[in-house]
């Protein structure tokens, strides 16, 4: 019986707010996409894309140009200077995507480089304001199911990110 005089005496003073604010919930994806610092870093990603897609279709181009060269070649040269002349394009081909498939590699390598810095930036202002704000854990919003509106401190967190 004292226990539970006890008990509730103790609950009568406790906060109630103390259990409000232990979990809740923000969506990275959302601070990624609408943030100052996302929507420069999608710009910067947008534009090393496009220059490299640029460069790319100019060299294609190219090899397209020595390839109707030497169609165009096939009946006036002799047989052995087509195959050799259809063997260096092939190297030139092959060396195109070659370079084609390790330049998409470096700048996935560079997109995540670029990406983890400003989660690793976001995840330091999500520290500093549990710490303030006295939240124990933090959620992505994509693995949760439901929770009140008011867990969601998504737009907060932009706030401080966009200063």
């Amino acid at each position: 019986m004292k226990r539970i005089f006890f008990f509730l005496i103790f609950c009568l003073f406790l906060p109630f707010n103390v259990f409000s604010n232990e979990i809740s919930i923000v969506d990275i994806n959302f601070l990624l996409k609408n943030s100052e610092k996302g929507k420069k870093l999608q710009k910067e990603i947008d534009e090393l894309n496009l220059n490299q897609r640029n460069i790319f279709e100019k060299k294609k181009k190219e090899l397209k140009e020595k390839e109707k060269k030497i169609s165009s070649k096939k009946n006036v040269i002799s047989e052995e200077d087509f195959k050799k002349e259809i063997e260096l394009f092939k190297s030139d081909l092959d060396k195109f995507n070659n370079e084609r498939k390790i330049s998409i590699q470096e700048m996935n390598k560079k997109k995540s480089n670029m990406i983890a810095k400003l989660i690793k930036e976001i995840n330091e202002i999500l520290i500093n304001y549990s710490k303030e704000k006295n939240i124990s854990t933090i959620i992505d919003k994509k693995n949760v199911i439901i929770t009140r509106a008011e867990n969601d401190i998504t737009k907060e967190i932009l706030s401080i990110l966009n200063k």
